[in-house]
């Protein structure tokens, strides 16, 4: 909760109280009697004898229950109160004996002329012990809701950084591979080496500039997707078998940047991508509510990688990282084909 919508409510709750308490001292009255001087009179009396409450709420919200109470030192807690209670005693006596009556002419209790400290003491106890629970629960229910907004932060804080911690994870593992391409490409003089540089200058460009956002439009991840197929083709000199198939208006839509390279990139990389009967197969479908997407290829089972995969693993991360509950990850892992599907709803 906002500390000045905090404050309103107090402040709201204090006038309401202060307002109902004039409002009922004018059943004692004659309409026709009534003057201005007797309503400024009326609302002057019922703001003195706010007093009490506000000072007894305030000095158990603010000090004595987080000092005292949480704490767990009750009996010290307890003693404190009958000191407030007693520091109070001689200024309700002064109050309703002296002050009300001699300035105003209210009279509050049959037994005014009998106040004394004992007795102020009694009312001030019976006439605001619930304001002492009241702020015993307030104050709990504060600290609980203060909590929950910190532990909610917290879990936010930890989620960006560990976004930022699989994005640092994905690029780099993906730019090795490229890099190892071009390196042959440049080795071997291709005429393609140009041409594959300035493709992994524009994947680098939207790296950098889409990777920090946390959505990018579809319409661009889809460019970036294409890049990466085409930047693989050209390291691959025409040897490469793969069907790409985009279909839907993604027109204005939106999407985790970065989201997708890991499976295209999982797939070239332990797949079979020289098989004109078996293309690694991606398409790509946006319709109204969801997004769908699926890639297929056959397994390489001479390629063995002994460091392990990670990117699937950070992939499935970032998706439950940004798409909770708004998405579904299918993996199929057969003897000789391996397929991903995924859909994520209301991009």
């Amino acid at each position: 909760m906002k500390k000045a919508y905090f404050i309103y409510l107090h402040i709201g709750y204090w006038l309401i109280l202060w307002l109902k308490e004039f409002l009922f001292g004018f059943q004692t009255y004659n309409l026709n009697d009534l003057s201005f001087a007797t309503i400024v009179s009326t609302l002057s009396v019922k703001l003195i004898v706010l007093f009490f409450p506000v000072c007894i709420f305030y000095a158990n919200f603010l000090v004595l229950v987080p000092k005292l109470v949480r704490t767990k030192k009750i009996i010290l807690y307890i003693a404190v109160l009958f000191i407030l209670f007693s520091l109070l005693a001689p200024i309700h006596k002064y109050v309703y004996a002296t002050l009300l009556p001699l300035k105003f002419g209210w009279y509050s209790y049959v037994y005014i002329d009998k106040l004394n400290f004992w007795l102020s003491f009694q009312t001030l106890l019976f006439e605001n012990y619930v304001y002492i629970f009241f702020s015993i629960a307030i104050s709990y229910v504060g600290e609980y809701f203060e909590t929950q907004k910190k532990q909610q932060e917290l879990e936010k804080e930890q989620a960006i950084t560990e976004l930022a911690y699989l994005k640092s994870q994905i690029n780099p593992h993906f730019l090795f591979n490229t890099l190892n391409d071009i390196y042959s490409l440049t080795y071997q003089k291709a005429e393609m080496a140009p041409e594959a540089v300035l493709k992994l200058s524009e994947l680098l460009r939207y790296m950098l500039k889409e990777s920090n956002d946390r959505f990018a439009s579809v319409e661009r991840e889809i460019n970036y997707l294409k890049n990466v197929v085409e930047l693989f083709e050209i390291g691959q000199k025409g040897s490469a078998y793969i069907d790409l198939e985009i279909n839907g208006n993604y027109k204005n839509r939106k999407i985790a940047p970065l989201i997708l390279i890991n499976f295209i990139e999982n797939a070239f990389k332990h797949g079979i991508v020289n098989d004109p009967n078996n293309p690694v197969r991606i398409k790509l479908y946006i319709n109204e509510s969801d997004f769908d997407f699926e890639v297929f290829n056959k397994k390489n089972k001479d390629y063995k990688d002994k460091t392990g995969g990670i990117g699937l693993t950070n992939v499935q991360r970032r998706l439950a990282l940004i798409y909770p509950d708004r998405h579904k990850l299918e993996i199929i892992d057969e003897n000789d084909t391996f397929t991903v599907h995924l859909n994520i709803e209301n991009i």
